[in-house]
């Protein structure tokens, strides 16, 4: 006889085989130890992701999923205000919880805060899609509200999906992790509208842990966090290159010249009049490894990475310098200092 949480994942799971060679940003795995494994980015080692446990069985655990107590990683509450647990904490933590898990030899370049998990040790992955039809069907507001949301950004139900603890079958707090499938162009004209949403009407605005976040909404009372993904693989900036360290930390300040890029994981901007440890670079490109700042940057702001990665992306007979930031926290928007005048 199966248990509620061996049957109700068993309806999600998709076997390992029908990945495909691809691990896409947004997808949740079931690891052998029970936690939840969420992948972020498209560079990926060999059989392996770059990821972060999110929710992880502990007899003690504030929830539950399915009948089974879990506990969640990336936030804490505390005086009942949910916090945000910062990045270097995380990775620690996963360590601890899971003993299996061990810091890799060689320092990762393109991301600091992740832990490549070997696809060997996942029982499974969840289909961002399949979750939201299953979750249309199960759920009925949640049914309607995707609904909704597909009409009111003119994306059709086939493009959408769900991540998030959805993804898995759990409707925790009403909230609502949607996934944007599209083209560049596409993802970008629906992030117009959000901000178009968000702009004309405050009651649509999320505001949490201490920001605005701009490409959140709230839709019928419930925050919707949307995410971007690329349908195609030939579009995708930062997949299957070789990336070289070159060296850090490197300074650099930049303009921003084009964004088209920046609602992903990693976040992709272009820089122009660039300058790196006080020498000019031309134009160079920006990776950023956090998706927190999913969405900030706009055309010609001007930018202070103030400490990165100077590395060197190869591929298809060609290369290129890149800078590579790691958390939030390394990036300063430039301001006006005191003593310049508004004008």
């Amino acid at each position: 006889m199966k248990d509620t949480f061996t049957a109700e994942i068993g309806r999600l799971i998709r076997p390992m085989e029908e990945l495909g060679p691809l691990v896409p940003d947004t997808t949740f795995f079931l690891k052998n130890t029970g936690s939840f494994v969420y992948a972020e980015g498209y560079w990926h080692p060999p059989g392996a992701f770059y990821g972060k446990i999110i929710d992880y069985p502990c007899a003690e655990g504030t929830f539950e999923v399915h009948g089974r107590r879990y506990e969640r990683l990336t936030m804490r509450v505390e005086n009942g205000t949910r916090l945000l647990v910062p990045h270097d904490v995380q990775l620690q933590m996963q360590y601890r919880i899971d003993p299996g898990l061990q810091p890799p030899p060689a320092k990762p370049v393109i991301t600091g805060y992740h832990h490549p998990f070997e696809l060997q040790t996942m029982q499974g992955w969840f289909c961002g899609h399949r979750s939201m039809e299953a979750a249309i069907e199960r759920y009925p507001e949640t049914g309607r509200r995707i609904r909704e949301l597909a009409a009111l950004f003119d994306v059709p139900l086939e493009r959408l999906g769900v991540t998030g603890p959805l993804a898995y079958g759990w409707e925790e707090d009403r909230a609502l992790n949607l996934v944007f499938s599209g083209t560049p162009e596409e993802n970008a004209e629906t992030a117009r509208k959000i901000r178009r949403l968000t702009y004309t009407d405050s009651k649509r605005r999320i505001v949490e842990y201490g920001k605005f976040w701009p490409l959140r909404l709230a839709h019928d009372g419930v925050p919707v966090c949307c995410f971007f993904v690329y349908a195609d693989r030939g579009r995708i900036p930062v997949c299957g290159q070789g990336i070289e360290l070159v060296r850090e930390p490197v300074e650099a300040f930049g303009t921003v010249v084009d964004t088209l890029h920046s609602l992903y994981m990693p976040l992709v901007l272009r820089l122009g009049d660039a300058y790196l440890d006080g020498a000019p670079a031309g134009e160079i490109d920006l990776i950023i490894a956090d998706s927190s700042l999913r969405g900030e940057f706009y055309p010609n702001e001007r930018v202070h990475i103030t400490r990165g990665r100077l590395v060197r992306l190869s591929g298809n007979g060609a290369s290129a310098e890149a800078i590579v930031a790691l958390d939030a926290g390394d990036i300063e928007k430039e301001r006006f200092v005191k003593g310049v005048p508004a004008f």
